[in-house]
């Protein structure tokens, strides 16, 4: 029954990595232009005129003051958000302040002590419950009362306890989230509430509409008027609430975990949702508002719990302590993979650590597990804090959109410790950030799968009609409306991080570490042999002043982008970077790659270490080169660079590419001005 946990191997193989200083580097390739590390950079001035919008986060402006620094400033977010493997609640304390809110509140004491004081009192679920139901203005029935009695004669102590911290939590942080929704009436609220919980395409049309529709005006209207702060310190006490849980499980001796293994069950009807506790059996727990569901064992199916179901139901907790369970929106979803499924995406609401006005945390500790939804979750949220935690097994997520560690206006997160799992989805998952929101994905050990489906084509892209727009593995994406309604809002921060295994990544356009309209995306994958798959805006890229990130640190890798903007590439005064510590690694670049600059863009691509071979299949704008942008504007003296550089090794170089070779300096002008950082070049140089 005891879990192993993976912090020990990842916190070594972390702080393995130091950051290698690249400033010398940089200096001495822009030097050929004259052009210093400090110049490259957009003028301040005209990015501002020109970029208007609404939400930018504190993350996306420190990156855009200094380019060069991309993995200084991402290494030192990366470790804050790989602490979350041990620590859970680092995820929101970290994702709070890539958006701008301070949320510490266990920086001088623990904030649940006089709860969890209470907790380990005797009776402490009957009087949890009572308390419960003095704070929802409701009598306690006799039937719940003799129902907690019963609890108290047959259901283990260790679980009565923890699930009294559970709904002590519950009730003070149903406090924080009424507080932050203080200045919309009931009448918004649920109005709000239905409205985030629409399936994927209609929830879509609604924020890409170009009329001013009372759905729209209602985001926008809750967008400035939640009060962020007070939303997400109630999401950081229900994941530390979870994190103390897991410890107590975990801490527990010898006849805890005996009794543990016993037969047991209790459900408990609250005005916040069910109170499940069982064990020791195969269970099925029914789709319902649960508020805390606590099974100890056995192969279990899900099809309800760690969501929040309504708006009453404003926290949710599952945790399941052992067995090979599934999860699913009903029995007909678990049959096949969503991508086999015709009519898929159109589940409402949330699932499995999804949140939507409120806070869900689910954790599961021990098993080879099944996750299957339609709807929004495994760790994601809209306006709150949703979490899914897997501490052990071999797991599939197979999700439709807005999963697996996605955030609109809060934090969603899924971190899985340990296993090969398969990570599937089509759109906004796999560490996605919308609109002020931080979702992270984080994998600690194993060798992985990440699929964002290029087809079957559920959401077609405008770049090419043959693939999915897939805004996964590590994307930050905005509402742009200059050319609508001119009411635009910045993106959000999408991250994954995976820390250690051979895994192999794949997505249609827009993917692997991508920005969009002033979001921040970034793929971090530390060590392992990994193999990376996209098709246009991929591998490092950005669009429309955004900024996309891709680091790898140790492993022989291949790359390949099927179509444009790849591996280090920035269109529209964005920042594209993708940088390699170490590895033979295998490139297969398209046009617009591998430092490549398009509109006033940066596009950086740096390999440290390694002999490598570059491969081209068109003979435009890569390998550290800009396109022009027209005269006669204000952007004919903003600076587009595109920056290659390979800083040791014997490495192979596409024949059709003349000017790139080892040991070779080489700089393009694609318009030259009096001052370098006015105009438009690209710079390469390889070391041996």
């Amino acid at each position: 029954m005891r879990i192993r946990s993976a912090f020990c191997t990842v916190g070594f193989i972390t702080t393995a990595f130091g950051q290698l200083n690249t400033d010398a580097l940089f200096k001495e390739t822009l030097a050929q232009a004259n052009l210093a590390p400090h110049e490259v950079r957009f003028d301040p001035r005209l990015f501002d005129y020109l970029f208007r919008t609404r939400h930018t986060t504190p993350l996306f402006e420190m990156l855009l003051r200094d380019p060069l620094r991309l993995p200084y400033y991402m290494e030192r977010t990366r470790n804050s958000l790989v602490g979350a493997v041990g620590r859970p609640v680092t995820a929101v304390e970290a994702g709070a302040n890539a958006i701008g809110v301070s949320v510490r509140r266990t920086l001088i004491g623990d904030p649940l002590q006089s709860l969890r004081e209470q907790a380990d009192a005797p009776n402490a679920l009957e009087k949890a419950v009572s308390e419960l139901y003095a704070a929802a203005n409701a009598p306690l029935p006799p039937a719940v009362r003799q129902l907690l009695q019963r609890a108290q004669r047959t259901v283990p102590e260790l679980v009565q306890r923890q699930a009294a911290l559970l709904v002590y939590t519950a009730i003070r942080a149903r406090r924080w989230r009424d507080a932050a929704l203080h200045e919309l009436n009931s009448d918004e609220q649920n109005a709000l509430f239905s409205l985030l919980n629409q399936p994927i395409k209609e929830f879509e049309a609604t924020l890409s509409g170009t009329e001013p529709s009372t759905e729209l005006l209602r985001i926008e209207r809750a967008l400035e008027k939640v009060d962020m702060a007070r939303l997400l310190v109630g999401g950081h006490d229900c994941v530390l609430a979870m994190q103390q849980v897991i410890e107590a499980f975990q801490k527990a001796d010898t006849p805890a975990q005996d009794a543990l293994n016993q037969p047991f069950e209790v459900d408990i009807e609250t005005p916040w949702g069910h109170i499940r506790l069982c064990g020791n059996g195969s269970d099925t727990h029914p789709r319902q508002p649960y508020l805390v569901l606590i099974d100890t064992g056995g192969n279990d199916t899900y099809y309800g719990g760690g969501a929040t179901a309504v708006l009453e139901n404003a926290v949710s907790f599952a945790v399941d302590l052992a067995g090979n369970d599934r999860y699913g929106d009903d029995t007909d979803t678990l049959q096949k993979p969503l991508v086999e499924r015709a009519g898929r995406g159109n589940r409402t609401g949330v699932a499995f650590g999804g949140a939507t006005l409120g806070y869900a945390v689910l954790a599961d500790l021990r098993g080879d597990d099944l996750y299957r939804t339609q709807a929004a979750g495994l760790g994601a949220a809209r306006f709150g804090v949703g979490m899914l935690l897997d501490l052990q097994g071999n797991d599939v997520y197979d999700a439709y959109a807005f999963a697996q560690g996605a955030a609109l206006m809060g934090i969603g997160a899924l971190i899985e410790r340990e296993g090969r799992d398969q990570y599937l989805c089509f759109y906004e998952a796999q560490g996605f950030g919308a609109v002020k929101g931080t979702g992270v994905l984080l994998d600690a050990l194993g060798d992985d799968t990440y699929a964002a489906h290029p087809t079957p084509l559920d959401f077609p892209s405008p770049q090419t009609a043959e693939r999915n727009v897939s805004m996964a593995q590590g994307a930050g994406y905005g509402r742009r409306a200059d050319y609508t309604d001119g009411c635009s809002w910045a993106g959000g921060v999408g991250v994954l991080i995976d820390v250690q295994g051979n895994d192999r990544y794949t997505c249609g356009v827009f993917g692997q570490g991508v920005g969009y309209w002033g979001g921040v995306g970034a793929l971090v994958d530390l060590q392992g042999d990994d193999s990376r798959e996209g098709v246009w805006y991929v591998q490092g890229a950005a669009a429309h002043f955004a900024i996309g990130y891709l680091e790898d640190r140790i492993g022989n890798d291949r790359a390949r982008a099927e179509m444009n903007m790849a591996l280090g590439a920035g269109h529209d005064f964005s920042i594209g970077y993708c940088i390699d510590f170490d590895g033979n690694d295998e490139y297969n670049a398209p046009s617009l790659a591998l430092g490549g600059a398009n509109a006033n863009g940066i596009g950086v691509f740096v390999d440290l270490a390694g002999d490598d071979s570059y491969q081209a299949q068109r003979n435009e704008a890569n390998f550290g080169r800009a396109n022009p942008i027209g005269r006669g504007t204000l952007r004919e003296r903003s600076l587009a660079l595109g920056l290659f550089l390979d800083a040791s090794g014997n490495d192979s170089y596409p024949p059709n590419i003349e000017f790139a070779g080892n040991s070779r300096n080489w700089i393009v002008w694609a318009v030259q001005n009096e001052r370098p950082n006015e105009s438009q070049l690209g710079l390469g140089m390889d070391k041996e």
